[in-house]
């Protein structure tokens, strides 16, 4: 990232996790999102995030925050997760600290995206 949105979590984040809706494969340019949760109250957000909204698989509203100056896709809230923060992997500043546990709709996997099949693998959420 540019550097214009920060952020710094007060606790740990919640669950990492992949996933491979469709929406996700569309906001990524790639086969599945890499994402970790947090509270939106224990977390702290400088510099103006962009949003759009569209529409789940699920049905669920999401809202998807961009850096306006990079384009770089941030975060995301759902209507289906009230309170809750879908931060992308890569904006970590370390990010290879990220352990996803799941794999989310797994039933839209594309045939040349390589997940690790020792993760979970969920059809849905």
């Amino acid at each position: 990232m540019c550097g214009a949105i920060r952020y710094k979590l007060q606790t740990e984040p919640r669950l990492a996790f992949l996933c491979q809706c469709r929406q996700c494969q569309r906001i990524t340019g790639t086969g599945h999102s890499a994402e970790f949760v947090a509270s939106e109250k224990d977390t702290a957000i400088s510099g103006e995030l962009k949003f759009y909204e569209l529409t789940a698989d699920s049905g669920n509203t999401v809202t998807s925050g961009f850096c306006p100056t990079c384009g770089n896709p941030v975060l995301k809230k759902s209507s289906g997760y009230p309170g809750m923060l879908f931060f992308h992997a890569a904006t970590l500043d370390n990010p290879t600290v990220f352990k996803p546990q799941t794999v989310f709709w797994a039933a839209s996997h594309q045939p040349w995206d390589y997940v690790n099949p020792d993760l979970e693998l969920k059809q849905h959420t």
